[in-house]
């Protein structure tokens, strides 16, 4: 197959990707609470901030703060705070006109607000205000997809106070934040959307379903996010779950690069690239899926999914434990082999069983890998600081946009400025090109796309997750409601 025609096939399989709503109702009631439980928890509120779960938090502040763009199910963009856009100079310069928005402390959304948000993120961006509700953007490299990239939650426009504190101009505010614990908003009545149907939407953190389960207790919550090991005694009592397309992706990431100068004698060397690359050919991503992930997701090969760019297949990931062996026997003739200690998140017990089983995997090339759990291993600036070799993660899917979704990943990874190459990739045989080059020396090792699952009380109506298992929460409303 032709990576020409790579553009049609995914297309078409975005189509068929389409999310479904779940419960929807011609006549929607406003007031009530939506109650949600959220598996992880964070600590803090800012959308721009590093964060140990950043994905909980962004469900949590797409509610608090809008950005100035949206993409929806079909990977279109539709204006949001931006009512219009244009392009210039071969996508170098790009022009923004804000629509009448208000912050939710009742000042208006000005330029100047926008440019200071965006002036916070924009590594070599030049962003101004050309008048009070026009801003220009100018890059140092064109940007084909900027609409579509100011779309992650990331740009959200945030208005900051000399004390701290962060207002948006979200369908809700926040009644009420207990870090780590629960999360109150309150409806915006003044939002420039339209009133939000439910009174309040309350999120509880880090929530395990197993006693809410044994006893009962999912009755008085609308929503519930779930882990694949808890989906089969929910189906099996018929309950109401939704899942996304296998969208997240769960990765190996060597942390140290090859390149990398010691500071100290107790840095940890990087490992050799044949120990890396027989390992990726150890692992059997086959029985991870079937077994851990109870085939919830697909192996991975590559960094996006198969459904969306229509090139994975074309990157190898299959288990090939003779060339695994191989690879070991080469390196052990010019370095020391030593164990390589591999940090997953200790709140995720998938994480853990998938850590143990590439542990085993790794043992049947003569390659021992010691799983760890950690805290902190998802929040870029303090993973730097892990005593590890490498680390498990599981990155969402964040833009239905194949460069745009291939540079946040990279980003996530620590491996690319999200204004870098990516997002001057024109083709998707550019993109394929970039993924390519970041999959050569297997610092980054695919492991599997997994579903997001949410359970949904019969209550609930107009709840919408995208394909990527993003959550839309702007229509959803409860029968609880007045």
């Amino acid at each position: 197959m032709k990576l020409s025609r790579l553009q049609s096939i995914a297309a078409a399989s975005l189509l068929i990707a389409l999310a479904t709503t779940a419960g929807a109702s011609s006549r929607p009631r406003y007031g009530g609470t939506v109650r949600i439980l959220l598996h992880d928890r964070f600590s803090s509120l800012d959308p721009m901030g590093d964060e140990d779960h950043p994905a909980a938090r962004d469900r949590v502040t797409a509610l608090l703060y809008d950005t100035l763009t949206e993409v929806d199910s079909e990977g279109r963009v539709h204006p949001r705070l931006a009512s219009s856009w244009s392009a210039e100079a071969n996508n170098r310069i790009w022009l923004f006109n804000l629509r009448l928005a208000n912050f939710q402390d009742g000042s208006l959304v000005t330029a100047p607000d926008v440019v200071s948000s965006l002036t916070h993120l924009s590594q070599g961006w030049k962003v101004t205000a050309i008048d009070k509700q026009s801003i220009r953007i100018e890059v140092p490299v064109p940007i084909a997809h900027m609409p579509e990239l100011l779309a992650l939650p990331r740009f959200a426009v945030v208005k900051r106070g000399s004390d701290n504190t962060s207002t948006g101009s979200g369908p809700y505010k926040i009644s009420e934040w207990q870090p780590g614990e629960r999360v109150l908003l309150s409806a915006n009545e003044d939002y420039w959307g339209g009133r939000p149907y439910p009174d309040a939407i309350e999120f509880q953190l880090g929530a395990s379903l197993r006693d809410q389960l044994l006893e009962r207790q999912l009755g008085r919550y609308s929503a519930a996010e779930l882990t694949v090991d808890q989906l089969r005694p929910l189906e099996q009592s018929n309950q109401n779950l939704q899942l996304s397309r296998p969208s997240d992706l769960l990765v190996l990431l060597f942390l140290h690069p090859d390149n990398q100068v010691a500071s100290s004698r107790q840095a940890r060397k990087p490992v050799d690239a044949r120990v890396r690359e027989a390992l990726s050919n150890a692992i059997n991503r086959a029985a991870i899926n079937n077994v851990i992930l109870q085939k919830r997701g697909i192996p991975a090969s590559g960094i996006l999914p198969q459904w969306l760019t229509g090139y994975e297949f074309l990157f190898p990931g299959g288990t090939n434990l003779d060339r695994a062996k191989e690879l070991r026997s080469e390196a052990a003739g010019l370095v020391i082999i030593n164990p390589i200690a591999l940090a997953y998140d200790f709140s995720d017990p998938v994480a853990k069983l998938v850590a143990e089983r590439i542990a085993v995997d790794a043992r049947e090339a003569g390659i021992v890998v010691q799983p760890f759990g950690e805290a902190h291993i998802a929040n870029k600036s303090a993973r730097a600081a892990l005593n590890a070799d490498a680390v498990l993660l599981r990155l969402p899917l964040q833009s239905l946009q194949p460069a745009v979704a291939l540079a946040a990943a990279l980003d996530d990874l620590g491996l690319s400025d999200p204004t870098a190459a990516p997002l001057n990739a024109g083709r998707l045989e550019d993109v394929f090109e970039l993924e390519g080059r970041t999959l050569a020396d297997f610092r980054v090792i695919p492991v599997a796309h997994v579903s997001q699952a949410v359970w949904l009380n019969s209550t609930v109506h107009n709840w919408l997750q995208a394909p990527t298992g993003e959550w839309k929460l702007d229509q959803v409303w409860s029968e609880g409601g007045k």
